[in-house]
């Protein structure tokens, strides 16, 4: 004996079924409800009577998964700046090799994304006139400059190298590190503007999908925060040991 109902939860259909089958034991009939839960496509079935009133458990896709599905990497700008201020401008390669790669798998290119992450100054342009012109055809409306961010990126992370490489006969250990930061800060900005008009092209302007900081994220903050306050004890202590 088999008695059929349906019940709605949200936006699935419970088929709830009644049927009396022998005990192994007594050889009684004992009601056993079963319930089947039906979507468009699928149909699963429970396993048993306990789990009829539990939450359904629907196929949710990963954050990582859904944001390769988009054109350009989606991310908080903020969370930008921070990692690029905490590994000290080293977050910028993690960073255009994600847009490069997703911009690869959307149009199908045949680009590599490590060079153009690893040379970011010759792609730096191109990669801002990709998101703008994918940020017209979504119709949506941002005022930004994608040339004058790209040169500004191009032209921090250039004088970053110089300053990088320049002994300190030319240049104080203080002032060095005074410009090094500048120049992590005009490219750390570039990026972040970038970074927003990418998000606005994708449909997410504030990146739901990516704002949230990781295990990982933390761990690299906390590094680059350990670095810098050994970087400004430095700047404060006395040259000559013996003033100590």
């Amino acid at each position: 004996m088999v008695r059929q109902h349906v019940r709605r939860r949200g936006t699935l259909r419970y088929l709830v079924a009644r049927e009396w089958l022998p005990n192994r034991r007594s050889g009684i009939l004992v009601d056993q409800p079963r319930a089947f839960v039906m979507t468009e496509d699928t149909r699963v079935k429970a396993t048993d009577s306990t789990n009829l009133y539990a939450p359904p458990q629907a196929q949710i896709a990963e954050t990582s998964l859904a944001a390769d599905r988009t054109p350009f990497y989606v991310v908080s700008p903020t969370k930008v700046v921070l990692l690029m201020m905490a590994t000290f401008g080293l977050y910028a390669l993690y960073w255009f090799w994600r847009h490069w790669k997703l911009h690869k798998i959307e149009h199908k290119l045949d680009l590599w994304p490590v060079p153009r992450a690893i040379f970011s100054i010759f792609f730096a342009h191109s990669l801002n006139q990709e998101i703008d012109h994918r940020l017209q055809r979504s119709g949506a409306r941002h005022v930004w400059s994608p040339n004058g961010w790209a040169t500004l990126f191009v032209a921090a992370a250039i004088l970053g190298r110089i300053l990088g490489r320049m002994p300190e006969t030319l240049l104080s250990t203080e002032a060095n590190i005074g410009l090094m930061l500048l120049t992590l800060v005009g490219t750390s900005s570039a990026l972040a503007q970038a970074q927003r008009a990418a998000n606005i092209a994708c449909g997410d302007p504030l990146a739901v999908a990516n704002r949230r900081f990781t295990a990982a994220n933390y761990v690299w903050l906390i590094l680059g925060a350990l670095l810098w306050a050994l970087i400004l004890l430095g700047l404060m202590l006395p040259d000559d040991p013996s003033l100590m």
